[in-house]
């Protein structure tokens, strides 16, 4: 019986599952979508995933969650064998017990040779109760997620699904593939969560460990060119809702020609420093030539315009999406259940996609572990330490998969040019940075190494200054390729070919280099050109059709979340590609959409639309199971699970007293803190504080796994521009000094943005 494709790339890698719920199954199905056998040991009676519905309303079972989180894999009954022969033929546990809970699975104890245990759990393996799926809002206002959510006008918005649990589960999956065999890996919901908004997270710690903490401005500054841009947010059809993006300059330009509207960008009102300000006068004017396309139209003409724009989709919709279709996302499910599933998580050409996946029946495969026809050990990873990792990427997703593999060991190292500066790099005058002015420094004067975002993302990493538009600057990017085990690029699907180096790259590749590509909607597929940012993704990956309260037709985040999705599930990607590369000796192209791994997390809405008719509806502030709310309270909002409580008690009551008083009645109830606050009182145990050469000391988040009982920590900060050339250069190709000193006299190398004209004039005059 086939489970899943027999070429992925961790074919032959054994996982045993005990975790039931969300978080520990879909790190085992994304394992098992990779090649994996993963075999899940159900407690007694199932695990709970089975009845846990996908929006409050009835549904066949076993449960969409079920489906998703649990085909492709091998579901064997308690009795199926024996404890210490199971543990024997896995390398890796999937486990979600707290520590006083470890039974034999956890302890392993006695083996010569054992797994490696990778523990997923809601507050931590040492808490007092490893959670359940009902209290992903419980974790998401106590994280820090649900405040990062507040708009200005209004209150928190709960994520969908399972938002947390899924991320959780994603570095899970990374850790089981990077963790030391026989040791003890670790990842909570609690901490995934705050790297979901870690774009906001970044400017909050900053400014609280900034010399100007006390500046209320201190933190809007840090927030992000993409911050109070519009047209943005949802904007209402003829057949639905789309999602305009103006994150770049040329977007507005480009839009008001699509719009036939010339006299907008006359229109001083509209004008970068005020169009926000006037974002409902501006709305009231684009409302009709909206209303009046459909989703198509609209995307279909940015599409031709190359403007960023999204379709608000759901999970009927990516049922007949052609862009998903023609890149093979989703496939058939046999067995136990019916309807469609998403069947691999991203194109890999060494790794055809299947067209459907199996779910088995409960405990139907204990026969085939008694056959111990498969025992074995796989290939491990190669050591991290000795790995090159070369990095084309920019804001966000990209920079957080390098940031990772930085923590294990890696020498990774980002290549970007002076004329064109990462949007990350917000520019600041030295005397905003509320750091000491460097020796030497012009206070007027901007620097680009200053913005918390990029500072954050960029930890563990090394840079290089190199203009590929240069023939020498292209020459040495080649070499360095060559030089590289890993490249990542997180740019639009040309950008290689555009470059001159996609010919280059694919040859490498066969000779042994993990590549991988990851553009908003993949480097394939009819749609693939479309430029995307956080928010298009939110419209395009499921996320705004069930986002925001019962009401609303549709919604955005503020928070950029699918570039957090994107790049956690690069990291497995790498991961995934290394393992492969060590047992074949041959390299690995890895096409991943940020639209996909969205999907990804909210793949149990595809099952229900396929197999029940319907998408699964918008279930704002409350849990689909069991009855659950957000409350206002005199300093803030308090999430609660339980039962029902009456909004007008909570309101001229703080926090803390509405919180005791839920739990004296037996509900379960956290406060909404911010990221700062519980970094200022001393609870975000997966912070750090890190010196950075222009900007001192600052805080930053840490990333959510542990191993063997430490974080990864930062081991270098994030690079100033053309910090590193030279020496990278060096290091990686032996350049000698006097080639150094030509490619930088030819601008091919060493390239830093230009200070602004007035700043230049005012040098000169000086």
């Amino acid at each position: 019986m086939e489970h899943e494709s027999q070429f992925g790339p961790l074919r032959g890698l054994r996982v045993l599952e005990t975790a039931t719920g969300v978080a520990g199954p879909y790190a085992g199905r994304l394992l098992a979508m990779l090649g994996a056998t993963v075999a899940k040991v159900e407690p007694a009676g199932g695990d709970p995933a089975r009845r846990l519905s996908a929006d409050g309303r009835a549904q066949r079972d076993p449960s969409p969650v079920f489906v998703h989180l649990n085909a492709g894999k091998r579901l064997l009954s308690p009795d199926a064998a024996a404890v210490p022969e199971l543990l024997e033929w896995a390398d890796v546990v999937l486990s979600d017990r707290v520590r006083r809970e470890f039974g034999p699975w956890e302890l392993r104890a006695g083996l010569a040779d054992p797994p490696l245990l990778v523990s997923v759990t809601a507050w931590g393996v040492d808490a007092g109760s490893a959670g359940e799926p009902s209290d992903e809002m419980l974790v998401q206002a106590a994280s820090g997620l649900l405040a990062a959510t507040c708009h200005e006008d209004g209150g928190p918005d709960r994520f969908p699904g399972w938002q947390t649990q899924y991320l959780a589960g994603t570095y899970a999956a990374a850790a089981a593939l990077a963790g030391r065999p026989g040791g003890h890996a670790e990842t909570t919901w609690r901490a995934a969560a705050a790297s979901a908004v870690e774009s906001q997270a970044a400017a909050a710690l900053y400014a609280a460990t900034s010399a100007n903490a006390a500046d209320p401005e201190e933190e809007r500054r840090q927030a992000g060119f993409q911050t109070r841009t519009f047209p943005s947010g949802v904007f209402r059809c003829a057949d639905g809702f789309v999602v305009p993006g103006t994150v770049r300059g040329e977007d507005w330009n480009r839009q008001c020609l699509l719009y036939d509207r010339g006299d907008l960008l006359r229109d001083e009102r509209f004008g970068w420093a005020r169009r926000w300000a006037n974002r409902e006068l501006l709305r009231g004017e684009l409302a009709g030539w909206y209303a009046g396309r459909t989703r198509r139209e609209v995307f279909d003409a940015g599409l031709a315009a190359g403007w960023s724009v999204g379709k608000v989709l759901d999970a009927a919709d990516a049922l007949d999406d052609p862009h998903l279709a023609a890149r093979e996302f989703l496939g058939t499910v046999r067995g136990a259940s019916a309807g469609r599933a998403i069947v691999r998580p991203w194109r890999d050409p060494a790794a055809p996609a299947p067209r459907s996946v199996r779910l088995s029946e409960p405990a139907e495969d204990n026969g085939w572990f008694r056959s111990g026809a498969t025992r074995g050990r796989s290939p491990r990873l190669p050591d991290p330490r000795r790995l090159r990792v070369l990095e084309l990427t920019w804001a966000w997703a990209g920079p957080l998969a390098g940031r990772l593999l930085g923590a294990l060991g890696a020498d990774v190292v980002r290549v970007e040019s002076g004329r064109h500066p990462d949007g990350w790099r917000t520019r600041f005058r030295f005397a905003e940075t509320g750091a000491p002015l460097p020796e030497g420094a012009d206070p007027h004067e901007y620097t680009w190494d200053a913005a918390a975002q990029f500072n954050s993302v960029n930890r563990n990493k090394r840079a290089v200054s190199l203009d590929l538009s240069a023939p020498d600057g292209n020459r040495v990017f080649r070499d360095l390729v060559d030089a590289a085990d890993v490249l990542v690029v997180n740019m639009n699907h040309r950008v290689l070919e555009d470059r001159g180096v996609a010919a280059h790259v694919r040859a490498r590749v066969a000779e042994g280099l993990v590549l991988v590509t990851m553009p908003a909607l993949g480097s394939s597929g009819p749609h693939r050109a479309m430029p995307g940012f956080g928010m298009l993704t939110e419209a395009m990956g499921g996320f705004a059709a069930r986002y925001g309260p019962p009401s609303a037709g549709a919604e955005v985040s503020p928070t950029y979340y699918p570039d957090a999705v994107a790049g956690a599930h690069a990291a497995v990607a790498v991961l995934s590609g290394l393992a492969a590369r060590t047992a074949t000796g041959r390299g690995r192209e890895i096409d991943l959409s940020q639209q996909e791994t969205l999907w990804l997390q909210f793949g149990e809405g595809i099952v229900l639309a396929s197999r029940e008719g319907r998408p699964p509806r918008r279930i704002g502030n409350s849990e689909p199971d069991v009855p659950a709310g957000v409350l206002a309270t005199a300093d803030g909002y308090v999430a609660y699970v339980g039962g029902a409580a009456d909004p007008r008690w909570a309101e001229k009551r703080d926090g803390a007293a509405v919180v005791e008083a839920l739990r004296r009645k037996g509900f379960r109830a956290e406060r909404m803190r911010t990221v700062r606050e519980l970094f200022e009182n001393g609870e975000l145990h997966w912070a750090e504080r890190v010196r950075h050469p222009v900007t001192g000391e600052r805080g930053y988040l840490g990333i959510p796994v542990g191993m063997d009982g430490k974080g990864l920590a930062t081991v270098r900060p994030a690079p100033c521009y053309d910090q590193h050339t030279d020496e990278v250069l060096t290091e990686w190709l032996g350049t000698p000094a006097e080639e150094l000193a030509a490619l930088r006299a030819a601008e091919a190398i060493g390239t830093v943005p230009r200070q602004p004209y007035r700043v230049r004039k005012a040098r000169r005059a000086s």
